[in-house]
C-alpha cells in the first residue's frame, strides 16, 4: 500500500512539472527552437556578468591568476531568483542581464538542454536541511528548469563527495564545514573535456619564458606547432591580438592578449565582446604557435563582489518567500574552478553554491528614547516621557566596538546562531557551536543521475519526492524532465 502510494505521489508530482513546462512553452513559444538567433542573447547576459565579476576580482601578487565559470554562477542566480519576489527578483535578473530576454528562466533551460549535447557536463543539486519545507512550486520549477532535484543536507563530506564526482575529481574538498544554521544550499557543477581539433606535439613542447609585465618574466612549459591552423585578429581599436584556438564538437579557446606597451588584461575588460569578436575573426592561417601549458585552480568567496553589482540586498533582507515559508537570506555565494591545457586539449572544472540561512526580523531599543503609554481606545497619552539613560544610578562607560548598524529595526541570522539560545520548535536540534563536518544521520550516497530521497514523508511534498527514485538532476539523461 505505501509503495503503491508513493508511485502515486511520484507520478502527480512528474504530470505537475509537465504541466508546468508546457504551459511555460505556450507562453514561450516551442520548447525545441533553441538556436544561435535565440541563444546568443543569453550568452551575451552571460559574458556581461563574467566580465563585471572579473573587474571586480583583480589580479594581485599574491592571487595573480582570476579563473571563474560566469555560467556556473549564473546558473546558480538564476535558479535562486526563481524563489525571489519583488525587488529581489528584479536585481536578480538585472544582474544577469535578463530583463531584456523574453522567458528568461526557459531560455536558460534551452542552453542546459543545448549543452547536454556537448562534451560540457552538468549536474545540479538543492540540499535541503531536515525539519523545513520547501515549497512544492519551487521545487517544481527548479526541476523543470534545472533539472536540480531534493536532497537531504547529510554532512559537508557527502557534498564535497557530490561535487568531486561531478567535477571528474578535479575539485576536491569544496567545503570545509557547513554552518549549522544553513536550511538550503542550492549548487551545481559543470566539467569541461575538450581535443584541440589540431593537437600539440608532445615532443616539441619546451621552455620558454611568459612575459608577467615589462620587467617580469617567468619560465613556463610552451606547447609548440611550426604549422598550425589559426584564426588570428590584430585590432587596433581594441589595441590586442585575438585567437580562437578550435576543439573538436564546437567550443574554442578564445585568448586576447594587449599588444606590448598599450596597456594591460584589466583595461580591456570593459571594452570585450566576445560576439563582435568572433564575427571579426578571419578564415584560419597557417602559421607557427607557442602556447603555455598550464594547471591552474582559484576558490573565492562572491559576496563583496555580488555587492558592488547590486546584490548586496540578498546578504541582509531579500524576498525569498518563493522558495520557503521560513524568511530566509543568503549567508554565501562560494566560487571554485580549475583550468588544464595540455598538448591534448583543455580540460576546466567549476562549481558555485548559494548557502541560504533562515533570518528575523530584530528590534533593539538600545539608544535614547521617547516613550507613551496610551489608551488605545481614545488614544490618549496616560505617561509619556524622555530617557537616555535607564540605568541612571551608573556612571557610563566607554563604549565598546560594535557593528556600524543604526539603531531600530534590522535583519539578522537565526538566533539560534548564538551558543547557548534555545531554537524554535522544529529547527533541527543541533549543537549551536556544531558545523555540519560529520553526518547527521544515515548516509545517502550523492549519485550524480541518481534521485536522493528527502529522509521524512510526513507532508505531501515528501510524498511527492521520496516517490521519485531514479529522478536525474544531471541535464543529461533518457529519464530527463524536458525543458
Amino acid at each position: 500500500m505505501y509503495l503503491l502510494l508513493l508511485l502515486v505521489f511520484s507520478f502527480v508530482w512528474k504530470l505537475s512539472c509537465q504541466q508546468y513546462v508546457e504551459e511555460v512553452a505556450q507562453a514561450c513559444g516551442n520548447l525545441q527552437m533553441f538556436n544561435s538567433e535565440t541563444l546568443g542573447p543569453l550568452g551575451g547576459s552571460i559574458e556581461r556578468l563574467g566580465l563585471q565579476l572579473l573587474e571586480q576580482l583583480p589580479v594581485g601578487p599574491q592571487q595573480p591568476n582570476v579563473l571563474i565559470s560566469p555560467f556556473s554562477i549564473s546558473l546558480v542566480l538564476a535558479q535562486l531568483a526563481l524563489g525571489a519576489q519583488n525587488e529581489t527578483e528584479r536585481l536578480l535578473l538585472k544582474s544577469l542581464h535578463g530583463n531584456n530576454i523574453s522567458c528568461y528562466h526557459h531560455t536558460m533551460g534551452g542552453l542546459l538542454r543545448h549543452l547536454s549535447h556537448s562534451s560540457l557536463q552538468v549536474a545540479t543539486r538543492l540540499y535541503l536541511r531536515q525539519g523545513f519545507d520547501v515549497k512544492l512550486s519551487f521545487l517544481e520549477k527548479s526541476m523543470a528548469r534545472y533539472r536540480s532535484s531534493p536532497a537531504h543536507l547529510v554532512s559537508v563530506e557527502d557534498v564535497n563527495q557530490w561535487v568531486e564526482k561531478a567535477t571528474n575529481r578535479k575539485i576536491g574538498n569544496f567545503m570545509e564545514s557547513i554552518p549549522h544554521n544553513v536550511l538550503l544550499m542550492l549548487i551545481n557543477a559543470v566539467h569541461f573535456k575538450g581535443e584541440w581539433l589540431t593537437l600539440f606535439n608532445p615532443s616539441e613542447t619546451s621552455k620558454g619564458l611568459f612575459y608577467v609585465d615589462d620587467q617580469n618574466s617567468v619560465s613556463v612549459d610552451m606547447m609548440r606547432s611550426p604549422r598550425y591552423p589559426l584564426r588570428l585578429l590584430h585590432d587596433a581599436e581594441l589595441e590586442a591580438t585575438v585567437a580562437s584556438f578550435p576543439f573538436k564538437g564546437n567550443k574554442s579557446f578564445l585568448v586576447v592578449q594587449p599588444i606590448q606597451g598599450k596597456g594591460n588584461v584589466s583595461s580591456l575588460l570593459p571594452k570585450l565582446n566576445i560576439s563582435d569578436l568572433y564575427s571579426r575573426l578571419p578564415a584560419e592561417h597557417t602559421m607557427q604557435v607557442a602556447l603555455p601549458k598550464f594547471r591552474l585552480q582559484y576558490r573565492q568567496e562572491l559576496q563583496e563582489p555580488l555587492t558592488s553589482l547590486g546584490l548586496g540586498s540578498l546578504f541582509s533582507g531579500p524576498d525569498l518567500s518563493g522558495i520557503m515559508e521560513v524568511p530566509l537570506k543568503v549567508s554565501a555565494v562560494r566560487h571554485a574552478s580549475k583550468v588544464e591545457l595540455s598538448e591534448e586539449g583543455a580540460e576546466a572544472s567549476a562549481t558555485t553554491v548559494i548557502t541560504a540561512v533562515r533570518s528575523v526580523s530584530f528590534f533593539s531599543l538600545n539608544g535614547p528614547f521617547f516613550f507613551a503609554l496610551v489608551d488605545d481606545i481614545s488614544l490618549a497619552p496616560l505617561f509619556m516621557g524622555v530617557v537616555t539613560n535607564p540605568a541612571p544610578d551608573d556612571a557610563p562607560t566607554p563604549n565598546e566596538p560594535r557593528d556600524n548598524v543604526s539603531h531600530g529595526a534590522k535583519i539578522v541570522p537565526d538566533a539560534t546562531e548564538s551558543k547557548g539560545v534555545h531554537k524554535e520548535q522544529g529547527d533541527d536540534p543541533v549543537a549551536a557551536d556544531d558545523d555540519l563536518k560529520t553526518d547527521l544521520g544515515p548516509s545517502v550516497a550523492p549519485e550524480l543521475n541518481e534521485y536522493v530521497p528527502l529522509p521524512t514523508v510526513e507532508k505531501g511534498r515528501q510524498q511527492f519526492l521520496n516517490g521519485t527514485p531514479g529522478t536525474p538532476e544531471s541535464i543529461s539523461g533518457e529519464n530527463a524532465i524536458p525543458t
